[in-house]
């Protein structure tokens, strides 16, 4: 009996690890496929053979959807794209509202999706969220976290959508 729960404790403990580091490596692939369509393409391909997807692993499904709009040269193909994205990366929200990563993915596209597209809705709503996450966080973080929270935190100061009172939330955040 102990042999088997032995067993089953290094399986999961395994799988656990191997998950910690694909997402350090779908975060790689993400950042990769805003430049490369190739990557763009391999990565949705990738993260679309997941049978049901934690909701951070969906939010990079829909963002790496909607980062294909930047690669498309068709109007009509961009748009589809756009719109795939941004209904994966809702439906990651919905499923896991306070994860602050998924909201940071969703507010960062919106960020840079042109207003008039009609894709912004969130965004005011996706930064009040981030800051509430960030003020009441603990540094408890795995050192990819800690550099995740960083890209955030810089990504939100620099973005110029908060006033002085959230900048220093921020700050205090990843002091």
């Amino acid at each position: 009996m102990k042999n088997i729960l032995l067993f089953c404790f290094l399986i999961i403990s395994g799988s656990l690890q191997v998950r910690a580091l694909d997402i350090q490596k779908i975060r790689a692939d993400y950042v990769a496929a805003v430049r490369n369509s190739g990557k763009a393409t391999q990565l949705c391909k990738d993260l679309e053979k997941i049978k049901n997807p934690e909701p951070l692993i969906l939010a990079y499904l829909g963002s790496v959807q909607a980062i294909k709009a930047k690669h498309a040269w068709n109007p009509v193909s961009k748009m589809a794209c756009l719109k795939q994205g941004f209904e994966t990366l809702n439906m990651a929200v919905l499923k896991d509202p306070n994860q602050l990563e998924i909201r940071f993915l969703r507010f960062s596209l919106q960020f840079y999706v042109p207003a008039v597209l009609g894709y912004s809705k969130n965004l005011d709503t996706d930064k009040k969220k981030i800051i509430a996450i960030l003020q009441h966080h603990n540094n408890t973080q795995s050192p990819q976290d800690d550099q995740m929270l960083k890209t955030i935190v810089r990504f939100m100061i620099d973005c110029k959508k908060c006033n002085t009172q959230e900048i220093e939330v921020l700050k205090k955040s990843i002091a």
